[in-house]
């Protein structure tokens, strides 16, 4: 009869590695930062969210011209992650996002035409269901995390394999 053999200390090591990486890296998504935003009037209107949807209160929120980077205004995201900070009159502007831990999320904030028949209150339900769809796990994000895990563990099983050889 064969004695089982006991793993490697190389190979536990290996395994302890990995993880430590996979149980890192679900923390690490669901903190991600996203930020919707739109000009309306004279005012960039919009809604900081973590990936998780959970309103992300009290960032900095950061307005520049796209063109220049220079900076327009600045603010900050209420309780429930939305923010309202009046800026001079430009086509567009880019929205930065900065919280705790290094989040940080960039938009791009479109001047809405005024005096048409959409209502802005309609069109920034709209965009926030975007990036609510945007945010959600899908199917194919499932199976290449699955396919991932499983590439990363043939790279260890053909790492092992040619040096036993």
């Amino acid at each position: 009869m064969i004695a089982p053999s006991r793993p490697s200390t190389a190979f536990l090591c290996h395994l302890c590695v990995a993880l430590t990486l996979l149980a890192g890296s679900a923390h690490a998504l669901a903190h991600g930062l996203r930020v919707t935003a739109h000009a309306e009037g004279e005012d960039v209107v919009g809604q900081a969210l973590y990936s998780d949807l959970t309103p992300a209160a009290g960032l900095f929120v950061d307005i520049l011209d796209p063109t220049t980077a220079t900076r327009l205004a600045e603010g900050s995201s209420g309780d429930d992650g939305r923010f309202r900070i009046a800026v001079p009159s430009l086509p567009a502007y880019r929205v930065v996002v900065e919280g705790e831990e290094g989040h940080r999320a960039e938009a791009e904030a479109p001047r809405l035409a005024s005096g048409g028949a959409v209502d802005a209150d309609a069109l920034r339900l709209l965009r926030e269901d975007i990036a609510r769809m945007e945010a959600r796990i899908r199917l194919q994000d499932i199976v290449g995390g699955i396919g991932y895990i499983f590439g990363l563990a043939g790279l260890t099983a053909w790492f092992m394999a040619r040096r036993r050889k």
